[in-house]
C-alpha cells in the first residue's frame, strides 16, 4: 500500500528517529521536494503503476517543503535516514556528494537501453559534479520575463522592456497606477535568481568568478545591479511584503495582476495559464545591461540515489520509469519545464507562443545559458540560505548595496579559491 507524508521543519527530527526502523525490504521511500497537487497526483500514478509491475514492493512518497527542503534533506541524509529515490536541484550535488551521500548512477547508465532517449545535453549534466553521475536531471528550467500586457498599456507602453533601463522606466510607470506594482519580486527562497540577473546584466559577466577565483559580486557593476533591486523595492516597485514572498506568492502576484512583470521559469506557466489568456500576458527575454549581454541560469531538476538507500537497484529502475519519453514527455509539460528526451518535431505544445520568452534566450547569442557552480560543496548553503538571509535583510534596510555584495563576495572566493587550490 502506498502511503503519502508531508514533513514540516518541526516534524523533521521525529520522523528521522520514526523511519529508521519502519522500512521493509521492499518499502521503496520516494522524496519530492517540489509539490503541488497535481504534481503529487502524476506521481502517484507512475507510483501505482510501478507497484503494480512489482509484486511486493511498496512506494512511500514524501513531500518536503521547497522552503526548507535544503536543511531537512541535509539533515536526512547526514543522518543515514533511508531515501531511495531524492528529487533534487543540480545546486544540492556537492554538498551531499562530497559527504559521500550519494550513488554513482554511471555503472547503471551504461547498461540502462533508455539513456539513448535523453538528450546530449542531460547525458553531460548527469556528471556535472566531479564527472560523476551523482543525479540524473528530468529538466530544464530557464530564466525569462513574463509581462502583464493590459498594465502596460495602461502605464503607456506597448511592447516589453529590452534593457534594465526601459524595464526600471516600466515598472515605475505601473506602480503610479492605484493598487499596482511594476515587480513581483522574490525575497525567499529562490529569490537569488532575481539579483543574478541584475548583477549578471550590469556586468555582463558569464558567470559568479573571475579566472584568479574572485568573484564578480564586488565589482562597482555588481553592486549597481544590486543597489537597482534595493531601489526598486524601496521606491514602491514592488509590493512591501515581496520581501517574504516565494514561489507561490510571486506567481499568485503576478497573475492577480498585482504586478505587471515577474522574471520566473517556464514552471510558473501552469499556474499563469489557467488565469490568464493570451491577450493578459506574454514572456520576453529578461532585460539586457550596458554591455549588451546576459547570463540568465539554466537550473534543472532531477533523481538521485542517496548512499542510505535500502533498495538502490530499485530505485534506479523506478528512476528509470520515471525517465521514459512518453513520462519524462509528460512529466515536463505538467511542471513546466524543457524536458530531458528528445522534443518529437510534431509537439505543438512547447511550440506554443507563449514560449517565445525562452526559446529567444536559448537561441539569441546575447543570451549567454550558464548552470550555477554545482562543484561547489557550498552552494546550496550559499543559495538557499546565505543569499536569502543576507539579501531581506538589504531590503530591509540593514544592509547596503556594497555591504551585500562584499558580504556574498568574501563567502564564493573564499569557496572558490579553496576548490581551485584542492582540484589544481
Amino acid at each position: 500500500m502506498k502511503t503519502r507524508g508531508t514533513l514540516s521543519m518541526v516534524a523533521a527530527a521525529a520522523a528521522i528517529a520514526a523511519w529508521g526502523g519502519v522500512a521493509g525490504a521492499q518499502t521503496l521511500r520516494v522524496v519530492e521536494v517540489l509539490t503541488t497537487n497535481e504534481r503529487t497526483g502524476l506521481m502517484e500514478e507512475i507510483a501505482s503503476d510501478f507497484e503494480a509491475a512489482h509484486d511486493g514492493v511498496d512506494v512511500e512518497l514524501v513531500s518536503v517543503p521547497w522552503d526548507s527542503a535544503f536543511e531537512q534533506i541535509l539533515t536526512m541524509t547526514m543522518s543515514g535516514q533511508q531515501i531511495d529515490v531524492l528529487e533534487m536541484p543540480e545546486r544540492w550535488i556537492s554538498t551531499l556528494a562530497v559527504n559521500d551521500l550519494l550513488t554513482d548512477l554511471g555503472p547503471w547508465m551504461d547498461e540502462w537501453e533508455g539513456a539513448g532517449d535523453l538528450t546530449q545535453a542531460t547525458l553531460d549534466f548527469a556528471r556535472i559534479y566531479d564527472d560523476t553521475a551523482y543525479f540524473l536531471p528530468y529538466g530544464y528550467f530557464v530564466r525569462a520575463m513574463y509581462y502583464n500586457k493590459p498594465l502596460l498599456a495602461e502605464a503607456g507602453f506597448d511592447a516589453p522592456p529590452e534593457t534594465w533601463q526601459e524595464f526600471n522606466e516600466m515598472a515605475r510607470a505601473v506602480s503610479e497606477l492605484e493598487g499596482k506594482y511594476g515587480y513581483c519580486l522574490r525575497g525567499a527562497t529562490g529569490g537569488f535568481v532575481g539579483w543574478w540577473l541584475a548583477v549578471s546584466g550590469m556586468t555582463g559577466a558569464d558567470g559568479w568568478f573571475n579566472e584568479d577565483g574572485t568573484s564578480v559580486f564586488a565589482s562597482p557593476e555588481a553592486i549597481e545591479g544590486i543597489q537597482m533591486m534595493l531601489d526598486l523595492y524601496n521606491d514602491g516597485a514592488a509590493p512591501p511584503d515581496s520581501v517574504n514572498w516565494s514561489f507561490n506568492e510571486q506567481v499568485s502576484g503576478f497573475y492577480s495582476g498585482t504586478c505587471a512583470f515577474m522574471d520566473q521559469d517556464p514552471d510558473a506557466l501552469i499556474q499563469v495559464r489557467e488565469r490568464m489568456g493570451d491577450d493578459d500576458f506574454a514572456t520576453a527575454p529578461v532585460p539586457l545591461g550596458p554591455p549588451g549581454e546576459i547570463s540568465p541560469p539554466i537550473g534543472m531538476f532531477g533523481w538521485s540515489v542517496p548512499t542510505s538507500s535500502e533498495n538502490p537497484d530499485l530505485a534506479k529502475e523506478f528512476i528509470g520509469r520515471l525517465m521514459e519519453p512518453e513520462t519524462n514527455l509528460e512529466w515536463a509539460k505538467f511542471i513546466g519545464i524543457v524536458p530531458a528526451v528528445e522534443i518529437p518535431e510534431d509537439d505543438e505544445y512547447f511550440n506554443d507562443p507563449v514560449y517565445a520568452g525562452f526559446f529567444e534566450e536559448l537561441e539569441s547569442d546575447q543570451y549567454n545559458l550558464v548552470p550555477w557552480p554545482a562543484y561547489l560543496p557550498e552552494l546550496g548553503e550559499f543559495f538557499d540560505v546565505i543569499a536569502v538571509e543576507t539579501s531581506q535583510a538589504a531590503l530591509l534596510g540593514q544592509m547596503s548595496a556594497e555591504e551585500l555584495g562584499t558580504e556574498w563576495d568574501a563567502f564564493l572566493t573564499e569557496a572558490e579559491q579553496r576548490w581551485m587550490e584542492e582540484n589544481q
